[in-house]
């Protein structure tokens, strides 16, 4: 016969694997040093240094924009309204709106992971990351974080990545 400690120890670990197979669910792959570095390196490899993104995140926070990047650089940052409307940013880091920025992000969160208070969490909390790297240009087309046992989630995901043939212009 169980105690009811063991009972909820059985409960709380097919809990935790059922949350996990879930996020497993959700696509792409597992975030760790491995799979990051070698979508960043397709990245680095396609070469692309003028290029339109267009992404929205949500979790905590909520925004949608539209990035122009020349020669490497973060140029301009659009943040789309619902209604269509864009309102020019000037965020105090706007590197982090470009592909490189999204890989910051994602390796900044994956460090967090081996912090004493992961996601301002009791060290030990346990999260999943995971990104769909695309598979010919190895940007991010999604990553999402889920910190098991709070709500602190976070999800983005590229809606488009143009290449911009006239690198002169920016819109």
């Amino acid at each position: 016969m169980k105690d009811r400690n063991g009972t909820r120890r059985i409960a709380a670990g097919v809990l935790l694997g059922s949350l996990w197979g879930l996020a497993g669910c959700g696509g792409g792959e597992n975030v760790t040093p491995q799979t990051l570095r070698a979508a960043q390196t397709r990245w680095q490899q396609a070469g692309i240094r003028d290029y339109d993104l267009e992404w929205t995140s949500s979790g905590l926070t909520r925004g949608h924009f539209f990035v122009a990047v020349r020669d490497g650089k973060v140029r301009t940052i659009e943040s789309l309204q619902p209604n269509g409307t864009r309102t020019v940013q000037h965020p105090p880091e706007p590197r982090f709106y470009g592909v490189d920025g999204l890989f910051l992000t994602i390796a900044e969160e994956l460090a967090t992971l081996d912090t004493d208070r992961p996601f301002g969490q009791p060290k030990g909390t346990q999260a999943v990351l995971r990104f769909s790297p695309d598979p010919k240009l190895g940007y991010p087309r999604s990553y999402h974080r889920d910190v098991i046992g709070v709500h602190l989630g976070l999800a983005i995901s590229v809606i488009q990545l143009t290449p911009n043939s006239n690198p002169a212009t920016a819109r």
